[in-house]
């Protein structure tokens, strides 16, 4: 029977991985640190755990990466934030290698419910944001289980700090971020007022986008893609508020003071970047286009953390505390040593739950036919929009697509769109034109996003969203047939129209239309600008044909397109606009005009959904790519 040694408190376990379990003075010598942390068995247990980590959840990090990757000014500051949250711990290494770990069973608890949550949040909620805080809290449960309370009170603040590395969604990004980008540019546009007689350009606020025009010269809009995206670095001002709280700052006090300053401090930021943007522009146009937002943004990073550092500074000056009494130094922890640490039960035990909870998770969604990854699918021939036809029997185009600016492009998030005004050809001379703007967008691929939608972009732009209505699309189901491809469970709802003869090129075959037509509804608001309620109207009203199926909100699509058993996904957005009509009625009655004209070109540029369905389209690829 082996005695337990007087100098080993209650409950301790393994020091394998408890970096500050040496010997008394006279044992044998302690073994080296990497870095003055980890034991090199403890290095080799923390890279097994973290790989464990990583498969279980790999879709999730891979995701976030691209997230990351292809928003680099909205969300590439997660990249940093891991070696942040290491750089607190290595900070306090000296409190970290005179801590005792122990098993402490009950964080088992935490990190099975982390793992569950994950697994909900992927085939149930289906919500990255979800995902990420479901993996923060299986480390912490692990931290907790392998390490015990006295370690874990050291590694709570960095496993916290990993928060800052998950992607918001973006239906709560944009409602906590919208009107904080009014703010800024209603700031924005303050400050470049205050400057503009004596620099010789005026500027004019119109929502959140600016009209800066030089003396003599065309007025320059500022800020009009983010019209539609939030206030851009704002989770990164905030990321860098909190590390600057937990590095710089002593007290618990000046670090809740220096976080709740984040925000204003961010606005406050974005109020500059936009005046000195709006500056530039007077001297070159060029310089409020492009990449010019991200580059002077991300340059005033540092201005911002240097802010930050003179508000610690400045609650240090303002209240003086008393020194914190010196902690004794305990005697190090005698305990098991070396690589026989890594046969600490707790320690295997979470590797193969972790093996186990991965091999389940994915043997379970591969045999529920669930598929996480959606790929990106587009219509036969690759056919887009911008090949509708530009007149039908009712109407004619009325002047040029619209075509946006690339930075517009990279927010709306799609090239394959198209942004047409249609005049209607039956108005007597005495009636005033009837014009509709037609705006359609495809999304295939990643398609679990906020959509664009009136109610935001439009209020962005300076305009009142002052009622909103779903009315019917009224098509003509008399040009409808059954469709016979589908199964007889599927037929029910599904439609085939003939393309028209007037088709440039269409003319003479038949497409699958959305699944039962006739429901198809139109999400309608009113709009005014924001100085003039009472004045003109503009009414838009839109919605979704996606996966086969239609919906007309933005909540909705998401679930439709996100549909757990297809291994692809897609969306298109159709938006009707007009400020020629008076009611929202009006709106719907001319919308189902063009649109019962246009549907069969309409539904020529989307998959036939019966075809995918039956797995005829696309072809099938050699690789499984399904999870």
């Amino acid at each position: 029977m082996t005695t337990v040694p007087q100098s080993v408190p209650a409950g301790t376990g393994l020091s394998g991985f408890n970096p500050g379990a040496g010997l008394r003075a006279g044992g044998p010598p302690e073994e080296a640190k990497v870095g003055g942390l980890l034991t090199p068995p403890q290095v080799f247990l923390s890279a097994l755990l973290t790989i464990g980590i990583a498969f279980l959840f790999w879709h999730w990090l891979l995701r976030q990466h691209w997230m990351s990757l292809r928003a680099p000014s909205d969300w590439g500051h997660a990249y940093v934030i891991p070696f942040i949250s290491l750089y607190l711990l290595w900070r306090e290494r000296d409190r970290v290698v005179r801590t005792p770990t122990s098993t402490f069973w009950p964080g088992v608890l935490p990190f099975l419910l982390g793992i569950g949550a994950y697994f909900v949040s992927v085939v149930v909620i289906k919500n990255h944001m979800i995902q990420g805080l479901s993996i923060v809290l299986t480390i912490a449960g692990l931290a907790l289980w392998l390490t015990g309370p006295k370690m874990f009170r050291l590694l709570f603040l960095p496993i916290a700090y990993l928060v800052f590395a998950i992607t918001i969604s973006e239906m709560i990004m944009i409602k906590i971020t919208f009107q904080l980008q009014l703010i800024a540019s209603q700031g924005a546009g303050f400050m470049l007022g205050m400057l503009g007689p004596l620099m010789g350009f005026a500027v004019e606020v119109d929502g959140n986008t600016l009209h800066v025009t030089p003396k003599g010269g065309a007025s320059i809009p500022l800020n009009v893609a983010e019209a539609c995206s939030g206030m851009r670095m704002v989770i990164a001002f905030i990321a860098l508020a909190g590390a600057v709280a937990l590095i710089s700052a002593k007290y618990w006090w000046q670090r809740v003071a220096v976080i709740a300053l984040a925000l204003p401090v961010a606005i406050f930021m974005n109020v500059i970047r936009v005046a000195v943007l709006g500056i530039a522009s007077t001297f070159d146009g060029e310089l409020a286009k492009g990449d010019a937002h991200m580059m002077i943004g991300t340059l005033l990073l540092l201005p911002g953390l240097l802010l930050f550092l003179g508000i610690v500074w400045a609650l240090a000056k303002i209240v003086e505390e008393a020194p914190a009494p010196k902690q004794t130094e305990h005697a190090p922890v005698r305990a098991t040593r070396g690589w026989a640490a890594l046969r600490r039960p707790s320690y295997v035990l979470s590797i193969i739950v972790m093996l186990i909870c991965d091999a389940s998770m994915t043997a379970g969604i591969h045999y529920a036919g669930i598929h996480l990854r959606k790929k990106a699918i587009q219509a036969p021939g690759n056919r887009a929009l911008i090949s509708l036809p530009n007149e039908t029997p009712s109407w004619k185009q009325v002047g040029t697509d619209k075509l946006e600016s690339a930075e517009i492009e990279e927010t709306l998030g799609t090239k394959n769109y198209i942004t047409r005004t249609f005049v209607r050809k039956d108005r007597k001379p005495d009636q005033p034109p009837m014009e509709l703007q037609l705006h359609a967008a495809y999304y295939t691929g990643g398609v679990d996003t906020v959509p664009h939608i009136p109610e935001r972009c439009y209020v962005g732009g300076g305009m009142t969203a002052l009622r909103t209505e779903i009315l019917p699309l009224k098509l003509n189901p008399e040009l409808w047939s059954p469709h016979q491809g589908a199964s007889a469970s599927e037929q029910s709802g599904w439609f085939r129209q003939r393309v028209p003869n007037w088709s440039p090129d269409g003319a003479g075959s038949s497409v699958t239309l959305p699944r039962n037509p006739g429901e198809m509804k139109l999400r309608i608001t009113e709009f005014a600008a924001t100085s003039n309620v009472n004045g003109p109207k503009l009414y838009a009203g839109y919605l979704f044909i996606a996966n086969g199926g239609h919906v007309s909100s933005a909540e909705e699509v998401r679930l439709l397109a996100f549909d757990l058993k297809s291994d692809y996904a897609y969306y298109l957005k159709v938006q009707f606009t007009s400020r020629s009509v008076r009611s929202p009625e009006e709106l719907a009655e001319q919308a189902s005009s063009l649109m019962s004209e246009l549907l069969p070109e309409v539904m020529r540029c989307v998959p036939d959904w019966v075809e995918v369905q039956a797995g005829n389209y696309p072809a099938k690829e050699t690789s499984n790519d399904a999870s």
